[in-house]
């Protein structure tokens, strides 16, 4: 039997983990332990016995997981950490100090138990990493699945020097992810390089990239280093690369092969040493079938290959509570501290506009976030961002996906949720009076937080066959 600790400065998580692992659930033969106080999980480690360490990262506490995972790690106990603020920069750090993997909250049990079986049968033969370099600040947002997945990845490449292929929809931040690969590598101290292949025509975008000799065509009146010899020894990213020519993906072909680049017009070559990370809007795999890309190329492209989510399948639903969880507030969130801090002002979006902005489809993805949340701040009535400073075109996309943008009526739907049909006016009425009536006896305070006098509140009452039910002090 495998002895698991689990740590979590929440009692009622480390029961519900305690439920979900526990002896026989699922055929998992494991003990559960379990601490609510890093120094107590501390002290059991250190007695030794546990195969795993399963630990939430923040734990209110001097001592966070990743802690507790240094001390894990030199005992030999694997760790997974779970988060309920995943980031790219706590997933770069849990990889470097030797963590097994990481979730975030809310998890999926299924997935978890998978996890957590891995983990116990890799405990024997998994071996310490090799120290991982030093990864500058990312401001990559996000704790859904899909984004846990790409944050994964990136962890994994970061001694890694192979070819990546980045796909995805346009504005889902393809080069942000390009950047942060480069960041967290050990070629972060030399040149990142980045060129839209789709914004230049085909002679242009050789010279640009392999460089050309003086005299090589019209205009080239002397030699020019191309963009691979200005990247060597860093990374060169290819953005929109499914829009170049089958002539053009020749020579980039040669170049990935060969690592060496001849410049337009020339005869000699030059031995570069450059990562290449690609991206496309396009699907590659489809382009090959129809002719349109190489497929020699696609497949040295995409040694590895990273799908960047669309902000509209950025969620996760809470398995405990049915609750969707969307990645669309940490994002907007993100952009208005952004904003906050270039200005030097405060703003909020108000709760009700949060939910029409969670509603819409953001078909333009997270740059249409980071447009939508400078266009509200320096246009909206006051620091504090109103349903109605919401633009034109998310209300229209809203109306014609039939979506209720009501400010007043979305949170009377979702109290109703589940009644066969809406209250009445007069009904609504007598709710809300019962309400204030749990918490408020005297009569003055009534009538002033509904904005009646005492005799039109009396006789309130009455109609809504409440009697006086208040007392007569002030």
């Amino acid at each position: 039997m495998a002895r698991v600790l689990v740590v979590d400065d929440s009692r009622e998580t480390c029961d519900l983990l305690e439920l979900l692992l526990g002896e026989g659930s699922d055929g998992l033969d494991l003990e559960i332990v379990k601490a609510t106080k890093p120094r107590e999980a501390i002290e059991l480690l250190n007695k030794g016995g546990f195969e795993l360490m399963l630990s939430d990262i923040n734990l209110e506490s001097d001592l966070d997981g990743l802690d507790l995972l240094r001390v894990a790690k030199p005992l030999g106990v694997e760790t997974i950490l779970l988060t309920g603020f995943g980031t790219l920069e706590k997933a770069l750090e849990a990889v470097k100090e030797g963590a097994f993997d990481f979730l975030s909250k809310p998890w999926n049990n299924e997935e978890l138990k998978a996890l957590v079986k891995r983990a116990i049968v890799r405990r024997e033969s998994r071996k310490s990493p090799d120290t991982a370099p030093h990864a500058q600040r990312s401001v990559m947002v996000g704790s859904s699945p899909k984004m846990m997945d790409v944050y994964r990845t990136i962890a994994s490449l970061q001694n890694s020097r192979t070819t990546v292929l980045i796909s995805g929809e346009s504005g889902t931040g393809k080069e942000l992810v390009a950047r942060t690969i480069h960041q967290s590598s050990d070629r972060r101290d030399r040149p990142f390089v980045a060129i839209n292949c789709g914004a230049l025509t085909e002679s242009l975008l050789e010279s640009e990239l392999f460089g050309h000799v003086k005299g090589s065509f019209t205009g080239a009146i002397s030699d020019k280093k191309g963009l691979f010899e200005e990247a060597n020894g860093g990374t060169i990213f290819l953005d929109e690369v499914g829009e170049t020519s089958p002539s053009f993906q020749v020579r980039l072909l040669r170049v990935l092969q060969e690592h060496e680049v001849r410049k337009v017009g020339g005869n000699k070559t030059v031995q570069v040493d450059v990562r290449v990370i690609a991206a496309t809007n396009r699907d590659l795999a489809q382009m090959v079938k129809t002719g349109t890309f190489r497929e020699d190329l696609y497949y040295r492209l995409s040694v590895v290959e990273i799908r960047v989510p669309a902000v509209r399948e950025r969620w996760s639903k809470d398995e405990n509570t049915g609750k969707v969880i969307s990645d669309i507030p940490l994002l907007l969130n993100h952009f208005l501290a952004e904003i906050c801090n270039k200005d030097q002002q405060t703003y909020r979006i108000r709760p009700d506009a949060m939910r029409v902005l969670e509603r819409y489809s953001w078909p333009g993805n997270v740059r249409e976030m980071g447009n939508v949340i400078e266009h509200l701040t320096q246009l909206s009535r006051g620091r504090e961002i109103t349903p109605e400073d919401i633009p034109e075109k998310i209300r229209e996309d809203l109306r014609t996906r039939n979506v209720e943008i009501s400010n007043t009526q979305a949170p009377l739907l979702e109290l109703v949720e589940g009644w066969d049909h809406l209250p009445t006016l007069e009904e609504l009425e007598r709710r809300y009076i019962q309400v204030l009536l749990k918490h408020e006896r005297r009569k003055s305070r009534v009538a002033e937080i509904l904005g009646k006098d005492r005799t039109t509140l009396y006789r309130k009452l009455k109609d809504l066959g409440l009697g006086d039910g208040i007392e007569d002090g002030l």
